[in-house]
């Protein structure tokens, strides 16, 4: 004996409850891309700071040399 106002009310639960879950999913999945994008800039940075040619090398050590 079903009330005719209940009719699809489950489903109407379960569809909400599933799309909640997707949107937080998707939001905690483009939070990791996001740090892992600044993660990667930041190691090129550094990575960048510490390159230095032979030249430029040689050149340091003798200037402290000389002091």
């Amino acid at each position: 004996m079903r009330n005719k106002g209940e009719r699809g009310s489950a489903t109407l639960l379960v569809v909400g409850s599933c799309m909640v879950i997707i949107a937080v999913m998707v939001a905690f999945m483009m939070n990791m891309e996001n740090k892992k994008q600044a993660q990667e800039k930041e190691i090129d940075r550094i990575t960048k700071s510490y390159e230095q040619n032979e030249q430029d090398m040689e050149r340091a050590y003798t200037g402290d040399l000389e002091k």
